[in-house]
């Protein structure tokens, strides 16, 4: 049958397929390995400022005093001002409100103002990609849901997939081995990469489905949606009192001695409609935390039902802890940091069989090299530029991928450029471990400097023996390399 179709608008239609494929799947890899390091944030901002005071011990006083200094800083109260606590993965305190932020002394007085640095730019790439919010989450949540999709479909497809669980056939054709690793990392990490997907649909997908819902059972009113489903803000008319934070927290701990406080917030302070909250954990729950609502002058009134209102309000205030790991002990980031690492490697050895099964090579062999090795390349420089330097680190990011991309294709090859690129990445851990005590030669920043220092060594090692031990992949069968089957 005679085709309609030219030979260009053929080859025109399949670069614009390999593109599409390329993006989703370069997408998704960036997702996982940013979500993965991002499971670590509170650790990174520790070690992005390691000179900040860092203590555990706080009262009312210091409370009091970081309000008004913000109030005297600023020259007025934002809406809603947050005082952070110190944690256990962050013994730090900070004071924020109207994008205006400084970690506090140990006595509440504003200390160094809170940089937006690598860390930032870190977590602003996993939850928005730095586009705008509402596009970017939409983007995020739509590939969730496409990795949900794609976990389903691939059981579905390999009815073979958990007899073989543990059939891992290395050394042999590179199709096989990178569908093997693909096939039983997705089985050992199966409850992880279906609670990611679905947790990371709903983050995206939420504004979307609030706005549908209110259009269709609330008549438009978006707000009363929120308020049935997180809770309704208390409703005060009541004279203006000064703030007594003491008495807040007496309250708070002979009521509630159960419950840990991880932040508190004054709300429209000043007014006649003040109140504060205080957001605690509650042990063996998931939900992010329950907040517990006084007047301004200690006088108890509510809670907002997170922890023991309706189950759905309960269900939907879990997602964020479930999805980065934000419960337990330090052991439950570490697992999240592995099975993390899994899901990337899932991500980047589904484009691998692709190109292998494909056969031949072009632009997108080289273009799928520098994607792989160059992203987490420009996540380190970027960290040593931003940590070390002082400059942008979405600059020094994107800058970074451009130039893996330019030297990708330039080259031609993406064996040989893999390497450089795993190279390139190893020397930058090394760097950004050793720039530390250069940039902070301080006692103080000397212990947080140390443990990212191993850290760092470590991951710099692996990837010089992976470079050694590395195998260069097989010929491709002169078959296989005429331009009509690399084109297909």
């Amino acid at each position: 049958m005679k085709s309609f179709i030219s030979p260009a608008q053929l080859k025109s239609s399949l670069d614009a397929h390999s593109i599409i494929g390329l993006c989703a799947g370069g997408l998704m890899y960036l997702i996982c390995l940013s979500g993965t390091l991002a499971v670590f944030a509170d650790y990174f901002e520790r070690w992005e400022q390691p000179l900040v005071a860092e203590f555990s011990h706080y009262d009312g006083q210091t409370i009091t005093t970081a309000i008004e200094g913000y109030r005297q800083r600023t020259g007025q109260f934002a809406d809603s001002l947050y005082v952070v606590l110190p944690s256990d993965s962050q013994p730090r305190m900070h004071v924020s409100g109207n994008q205006k932020e400084w970690y506090l002394q140990a006595d509440g007085s504003l200390g160094e103002p809170v940089v937006e640095g690598w860390t930032h730019m870190l977590r602003k790439l996993h939850y928005y990609l730095h586009l705008p919010h509402t596009f970017g989450l939409l983007i995020t949540g739509i590939l969730g849901a496409l990795l949900l999709a794609l976990i389903i479909s691939g059981i579905v497809a390999h009815p073979r997939i958990f007899k073989d669980a543990f059939s891992l056939r290395l050394g042999g054709t590179r199709r096989l081995e990178q569908a093997d690793i693909h096939n039983r990392l997705s089985v050992w990490g199966l409850p992880f990469h279906l609670m990611i997907g679905i947790t990371g649909a709903f983050f995206g997908l939420l504004g979307p489905l609030l706005f549908v819902s209110a259009a269709v059972f609330y008549g438009g009113d978006r707000q009363a949606l929120i308020e049935d489903i997180y809770g309704a803000d208390p409703v005060l008319d009541a004279p203006v009192v000064a703030l007594d934070i003491a008495r807040i927290l007496d309250t708070q701990q002979q009521r509630f001695p159960q419950a840990k406080p991880i932040f508190i917030v004054a709300q429209k302070l000043g007014t006649a409609q003040q109140f504060v909250e205080i957001a605690a954990t509650l042990p063996g729950r998931l939900i992010y935390a329950e907040m517990y609502r006084y007047t301004a002058d200690g006088q108890y009134l509510n809670t907002q039902g997170l922890a023991d209102g309706p189950l759905g309000r309960q269900a939907v205030y879990s997602v964020y802890r479930l999805h980065f790991g934000h419960f337990g002990s330090l052991w439950v980031p570490v697992v999240y940091g592995l099975l993390g690492l899994a899901l990337s490697i899932i991500a980047a050895s589904g484009i691998n069989i692709w190109l292998a099964r494909r056969g031949g090579r072009n632009w997108t062999n080289d273009v799928w090299a520098a994607t792989v090795w160059g992203l987490p390349l420009a996540l380190s420089l970027s960290a040593f530029a931003s940590v070390m330097l002082g400059l942008s680190a979405l600059f020094s990011f994107i800058a970074t991928n451009l130039l893996a991309l330019v030297f990708c294709l330039q080259r031609g090859d993406e064996q040989r450029s893999a390497r450089h690129l795993k190279a390139a990445l190893a020397l930058s851990l090394l760097m950004l471990s050793a720039g530390f005590f250069l940039r902070f030669p301080e006692p103080v920043a000397q212990q947080l400097g140390t443990a990212m220092a191993l850290i760092l060594t470590g991951l710099a090692s692996g990837i010089l023996l992976l470079i050694k031990t590395g195998r260069p992949l097989r010929p491709l069968p002169n078959a296989e390399k005429s331009p009509e089957k690399s084109r297909s």
